[in-house]
């Protein structure tokens, strides 16, 4: 990539304060909401089954609004995208902290979940804002930030919840949303794409019907099982649906996602990469919460509190945060290839590690610190390849997809987990059996090893691409 000295391209250490506040003021507040949802359930009055779509509600907004905003930042100002995506989030904030029933809450939800397009977003800005030398570290920045971000989320919302009302798990974070939008108008620089081009609005709206149809058939399978005739319905009906969405792009001149990147093998490997990672650290976010507060009649929960398994997450945000902005350093050290295979047979190592948790809690601690790793190494490692490999005005859409993919891996995953703990749950008992944690476990390290062994096939090295996405883009070093 080659910096110029316009206003669009200057490089500031403002415009990466600005896009990580935001991003840690949404992340937080999503992590934050896990242990208010009984109270937030009681206040509006909503049922099991209407308060899991506050969560499902946000997850298809994100999935579906990712490679949406990922697009439009590509042909569009990112400046004025970062602001409009600020703007929706701190208006779903709003309507949340203001909701007195459950559909006024999903409604805010979905607005909200536009927000996990920071990411890829901010991964945009970086390359447009930041000199090359420092983009590496910037990714890093993002990456260990939405690590820390988690941890934070879930110690801190014990203590508020225990003195404020759950609204202020809403009002809280759209103060600094708020305050970050104003930031932003006043320091970030334009940052105008390489050349504009149209939104496809077909391809965007195929990609989102594909992409909920899936989510909606996974949320799903967990109470009504992989085989029910409305599951595979839904699944058989996204893929089709996501099948036409794929001749669609390849044949439009400007596509939503230029599907003939995924030609260039470390940008499909990386998107692969992406999904399987995904997948695997279910067994941290989603298990170990669960296993730290199961009771300790079981003879493997620790009998302990929201605010305590959120503790117990603490080593991975510290961790992640630490290592992501090295990436950059290591990837000069061991490749490219040296980087992701550290990220994923960490995961490996995780995983493993909590087999032989019971009666030792502190494995759960070197468990969530290996989990860091993979998130600020692995994840960190995805983006930079994005932006090494993918002409500059596709990085946003492209950076979208890789995170998309991984969002849909982590909702497979913690599916196919909670089959695992409803299975080991004898008839007459409530509570899963530890062999249900066994298996969850042992499939999350066998899929984090098929990661690893995806990131050896990653070429050791990246050279930097520039062209645009109408030259034929030759592959990687």
């Amino acid at each position: 990539m080659t910096t110029t000295s316009s206003p669009g391209r200057t490089a500031t250490a403002a415009t990466l304060c600005v896009v990580t506040a935001a991003l840690f003021a949404y992340s937080t507040l999503e992590t934050m909401l896990s242990p208010a949802l009984p109270a937030i359930q009681k206040a509006v009055g909503a049922s099991t089954p209407a308060i899991a779509w506050v969560f499902t509600g946000l997850l298809l907004a994100g999935a579906v609004s990712t490679p949406l905003v990922g697009r439009l930042a590509d042909v569009r100002d990112k400046r004025a995208v970062l602001l409009g995506v600020l703007a929706v989030v701190a208006l779903g904030t709003l309507l949340a902290a203001v909701a007195t029933n459950v559909a006024l809450l999903t409604a805010g939800q979905v607005l909200q979940g536009v927000g996990l397009s920071l990411v890829p977003l901010s991964v945009g800005i970086i390359r447009d804002t930041q000199p090359a030398r420092r983009i590496a570290a910037g990714n890093g920045l993002i990456v260990g930030t939405a690590a820390s971000s988690t941890a934070v989320g879930l110690v801190v919302a014990g203590p508020i919840l225990e003195v404020l009302p759950y609204t202020w798990l809403y009002w809280i974070p759209f103060v600094v949303i708020v305050a970050a939008f104003v930031v932003a108008w006043v320091v970030v620089p334009s940052c105008p794409p390489t050349r504009r081009g149209r939104i496809d609005l077909a391809g965007g709206v195929l990609l989102a019907l594909g992409l909920a149809l899936l989510l909606i058939g996974i949320s799903r399978s967990s109470k009504a099982g992989w085989g029910s005739p409305l599951v595979v319905s839904l699944l058989v009906v996204g893929v089709a649906v996501l099948g036409v969405f794929a001749a669609v792009e390849l044949r439009t001149s400007e596509p939503m996602v230029d599907l003939r990147l995924l030609g260039t093998r470390a940008v499909l490997l990386t998107c692969a990469v992406a999904f399987v990672v995904g997948f695997g650290t279910f067994a941290v976010f989603v298990l170990v919460p669960m296993l730290v507060e199961l009771p300790t009649t079981t003879g493997y929960g620790l009998g302990g509190s929201a605010l305590s398994s959120g503790l117990y997450l603490v080593p991975l945000g510290i961790v992640g945060t630490a290592v992501a902005p090295l990436t950059g350093r290591l990837e000069r050290a061991i490749g490219t290839r040296g980087v992701m295979l550290t990220g994923t047979v960490a995961m490996v190592a995780a995983a493993l590690v909590l087999l032989a948790a019971p009666g030792r809690p502190w494995l759960i601690l070197v468990s969530t610190a290996l989990a860091g790793l993979t998130v600020g190494f692995g994840l960190t490692g995805a983006m930079n390849i994005v932006v090494a490999t993918v002409p500059e005005d596709r990085t946003a859409s492209v950076s979208g997809l890789a995170f998309v993919a991984k969002s849909v891996g982590g909702a497979l995953g913690a599916q196919l987990g909670a089959v695992l703990l409803a299975q080991s749950t004898a008839p007459d008992a409530e509570l899963p059996a530890w062999s249900g944690f066994r298996s969850a476990f042992l499939l999350a390290a066998t899929v984090s090893l098929a990661a690893a062994l995806l990131s050896i096939a990653l070429p050791a090295r990246l050279s930097r691409v520039t062209t645009s996405p109408t030259t034929t883009i030759g592959e990687p070093a």
